[in-house]
């Protein structure tokens, strides 16, 4: 008798958390079904949980793998590594490493009075998750030329956008980041304004930038820069990453010299010396790009996603 009225107790506690777990009823509306006190139906709640008839577990879709963070640090030398899970839609993984690395540029200690940015579509998002006062008084610096063509004003205002929402100040290159010569490009560099800004991106307190694969979808093709021709001899020839619009291999050296004459952009040696440079990046066309800007020394810190990280750690 007592073996029966232990059984019927479990069925009326599985039923109660059935409904409180399954049905998202409220233990008020619980308890007036089944003519119990709102006290008893906690209690039933409560027994459930210590019996181990019902398990809680919390698995936010957010939570950062650790696992990952310190392989990552441990392997490449990296002062942080931040990885968020891969989502479901690539458009979501997206979303949420650029907040992810919003983040981390809000938190830094101490402040970077002094931001290098190369612009694009990754650090056009991680803009757009910025909130105003962010920073004070932050100078932001265009570390290679603009977008001759673009479809997307957030992507060629990111530089910009980024400083007003930092309540400080914008420094553009006003010149295209690949140049038709290397005869041009050099008398660039040597006007005062583009050497100026050089030189600041170059001692920024950091760098923040996403390396892209070197192929038809870069955003060196569909900023009118190079084409997607141009991409496959660039691959063919080794090219696995753009780094500030530098086209690199695995080790992060620029694969054809010409090229590299005709570009506008700081100098690899200097984002290799820099204090703190952050790669952001996001979707597994980024794996072999990030992996290469890990492998060259191009960064100290990494934001990326689960599946990126897996990828680069095999």
């Amino acid at each position: 008798m007592a073996r029966r009225s232990r059984d019927e107790h479990l069925i009326q506690v599985l039923h109660v958390a059935e409904m409180y777990y399954f049905e998202q009823m409220t233990q008020s509306a619980i308890a007036d079904r089944l003519s119990l006190s709102r006290w008893t139906v906690g209690r039933m709640l409560e027994s459930a949980r210590e019996s181990g008839l019902v398990h809680i577990t919390i698995d936010p879709p957010l939570a950062r793998p650790h696992r990952l963070e310190v392989e990552l640090a441990s392997r490449f030398g990296l002062a942080k590594a931040v990885v968020v899970p891969t989502q479901a839609r690539p458009e979501s993984t997206l979303d949420v490493i650029a907040s992810a690395a919003a983040d981390r540029l809000t938190m830094l200690r101490p402040a970077p009075s002094v931001i290098g940015v190369s612009w694009g579509r990754t650090l056009a998002q991680v803009a757009r998750h910025l909130h105003p006062g962010w920073a004070h008084d932050i100078t932001v610096v265009q570390t290679n030329g603009g977008v001759a063509i673009t479809r997307n004003d957030l992507v060629g205002r990111s530089v910009v956008r980024i400083a007003e929402l930092g309540r400080g100040r914008a420094i553009t290159l006003q010149a295209p980041t690949i140049l038709g010569s290397a005869e041009l490009c050099s008398m660039l560099r040597a006007d005062a304004a583009v050497a100026r800004t050089l030189q600041m991106a170059s001692h920024a307190d950091l760098l923040i930038y996403s390396p892209g694969p070197p192929d038809a979808g870069s955003v060196l093709v569909g900023s009118g820069h190079l084409s997607a021709d141009d991409m496959t001899r660039l691959r063919a020839a080794g090219g696995r990453a753009d780094v500030m619009s530098h086209v690199v291999d695995s080790t992060g050296a620029p694969v054809d010299p010409d090229l590299d004459a005709r570009t506008l952009s700081m100098d690899l040696d200097a984002v290799r010396s820099a204090p703190r440079v952050i790669a952001v990046a996001a979707g597994m066309e980024k794996a072999e790009a990030t992996g290469a800007a890990l492998a060259g020394g191009l960064c100290t810190e990494v934001v990326t996603d689960s599946e990126v990280a897996e990828a680069i750690l095999s």
